[in-house]
């Protein structure tokens, strides 16, 4: 996962100090791509939804990521929030000077601003059940609505380099469930980051009593909120959400590079995503809900080829007991 830097005091940090953000970049991106690879699609992922929003993904290639503030459950993240601090608390009872510091000026960045920063982050959910009755209820306007079944190769990672409109940059985050996995995905970052951050201080300790420890440790806790932690919470919910099998894309970046593309329905925020579903395969089917009208088929079909679709892609009828 690409992200943007702009830390004035990251900056200001010298070039000995520094190698303690960039090493830990490193591992970051390594670890994040081991992650993105696993997430990364291979058989087609569904959304739910219904008949308007059906119409305007359709005639757009758009989809509407909303912001992470103004999420269906506004206490979507307290959970995997909740789960981050008390792994930093635990990793953070250390005898090591560094260590320790650094576990708590993560956590007073964490307590003060929750997942609030310099970026922004929009998400848009998929899920890889199949014609799933749970969906179609929840999603799915009671059976009523309908599924586009997306094709893997629109949800491919093609480049490693970030594009200018801030909408662009799409990425795919499989949704972790329960306290083990989640609070053992933490445990893995803020030790890594800990280790670093020690490391590289006791072996600059000119350096560090230039600068001071304060701009060093805030520098590391923001970056590892930047490139990792947060990530981590958008991807984790608990246990009792494990049927919906979820699959996130997720956009973040530089909150003001998104001025241009943010728009808001009602209260909330969102960003429109390019989604080139006209490619050929690109919609691998539609499902037509359990209890959707006679003639929604016919609606569908009739729509695609409206609007330029192949006409070989299926739309099928549910066989969901909703």
């Amino acid at each position: 996962m690409d992200k943007e830097t702009s830390y004035e005091d990251r900056h200001a940090l010298p070039p000995p100090l520094m190698a303690a953000v960039e090493k830990f970049d490193a591992w970051s991106k390594k670890q994040q791509l081991i992650e993105q690879n696993a997430a990364t699609p291979i058989v087609p992922l569904y959304h739910y939804t219904g008949e308007e929003a059906l119409v305007g993904i359709l005639r757009q290639e758009k989809l509407w990521y909303f912001s992470h503030l103004h999420q269906s459950d506004p206490k979507e993240f307290e959970y995997s929030l909740a789960c981050a601090l008390d792994v930093i608390r635990q990793v953070g009872k250390s005898d090591d000077f560094w260590t320790k510091h650094f576990c708590g000026c993560i956590e007073d960045m964490l307590v003060t601003n929750g997942l609030a920063s310099p970026f922004d982050f929009y998400l848009f959910s998929f899920s890889r059940h199949r014609d799933d009755p749970g969906q179609w209820r929840q999603y799915g306007k009671n059976g009523q609505g309908f599924a586009i079944g997306v094709a893997p190769v629109l949800l491919q990672p093609d480049t490693d380099v970030l594009s200018p409109q801030a909408n662009e940059n799409l990425h795919i985050g499989r949704v972790i469930y329960g306290d083990r996995e989640t609070n053992s995905r933490h445990r893995q970052v803020i030790k890594k980051a800990a280790a670093i951050t020690s490391q590289v201080a006791r072996r600059n300790r000119q350096w560090i009593d230039l600068v001071r420890p304060v701009p060093y440790l805030a520098a590391m806790a923001r970056d590892v909120l930047a490139s990792h932690l947060i990530w981590n919470c958008l991807t984790a919910k608990e246990m009792k959400f494990a049927n919906e099998r979820e699959v996130r894309g997720i956009v973040m970046g530089v909150r003001e590079r998104f001025d241009a593309h943010r728009k808001t329905l009602g209260t909330r925020a969102y960003i429109e995503v390019p989604l080139r579903l006209r490619t050929p395969g690109g919609i691998a089917e539609i499902f037509v809900g359990p209890n959707a009208p006679a003639d929604a088929e016919g609606k569908v079909r009739a729509l695609l080829k409206a609007e330029g679709y192949a006409e070989l892609i299926p739309v099928i009828r549910s066989s969901a007991v909703v």
